[in-house]
C-alpha cells in the first residue's frame, strides 16, 4: 500500500510540474518615438485600388501609418537579397505620417525623410522595420516641429483588401 501511495504521489508531481507553452504570433508594431518607447495597441494593413499598401498603428490617441507600393512578388525573411527598400518623401505612393490626438487639437505630422524594408510578406501578412523624421504640417502649432521614429519594426500585420 507504501508504494502504491507514494507512486501516485509521484505521478501527481510529474503532472503538476508540465509547462503550458504558448507562441505570441500576434501582429506586432513598434519603435522609438522621439526617443522614447512606442507600440501599437493594434495594426493592420490593407491594400488600395491603386496598388498602394497603408499599415495602420493605433493607439488610445495616436496613429502612425506606413504607405508604400505593394510588392510585386511574395518576400521571404531568409532572402535578405529579396527584401524591398522604399525611401520616404512627400509621395503619396512613399510615406509615413503621426497623429496625436490631444484636448488642444490633432496634431499631424508626414514624411520628411525615412525608408520602409519589407523583410517578409506572403500577401496575408507584412513585416519589416522603418525609420522616418515626421513634419508637424499646421506651422502655427505650438506641438514640436518634427517627429523622429527609429529602430521601427511591424511584424505579421495581417493584409486585408
Amino acid at each position: 500500500m507504501k508504494k502504491v501511495a507514494v507512486l501516485l504521489l509521484f505521478v501527481s508531481t510529474l503532472i503538476s510540474c508540465s509547462q503550458d507553452i504558448t507562441f505570441n504570433n500576434v501582429a506586432a508594431f513598434q519603435g522609438v518615438k522621439d526617443n522614447e518607447g512606442w507600440k501599437a495597441e493594434d495594426a493592420a494593413a490593407s491594400r488600395s485600388l491603386n496598388a498602394l499598401l497603408t499599415i495602420k498603428a493605433v493607439t488610445f490617441n495616436e496613429t502612425m501609418t506606413l504607405t508604400m507600393p505593394v510588392p510585386g512578388a511574395f518576400i521571404v525573411q531568409e532572402n535578405v537579397n529579396g527584401h524591398i527598400t522604399y525611401t520616404l518623401g512627400s509621395s503619396e505612393a512613399r510615406k509615413a505620417t503621426y497623429t496625436r490626438i490631444s484636448e488642444d487639437g490633432d496634431v499631424f505630422y508626414q514624411t520628411g525623410d525615412g525608408q520602409i524594408i519589407v523583410t517578409d510578406y506572403d500577401g496575408a501578412t507584412i513585416s519589416g522595420k522603418f525609420h522616418f523624421n515626421a513634419i508637424n504640417t499646421n506651422s502655427l502649432s505650438t506641438a514640436p516641429h518634427t517627429v523622429s521614429v527609429q529602430s521601427g519594426v511591424f511584424y505579421k500585420v495581417p493584409v486585408t483588401q
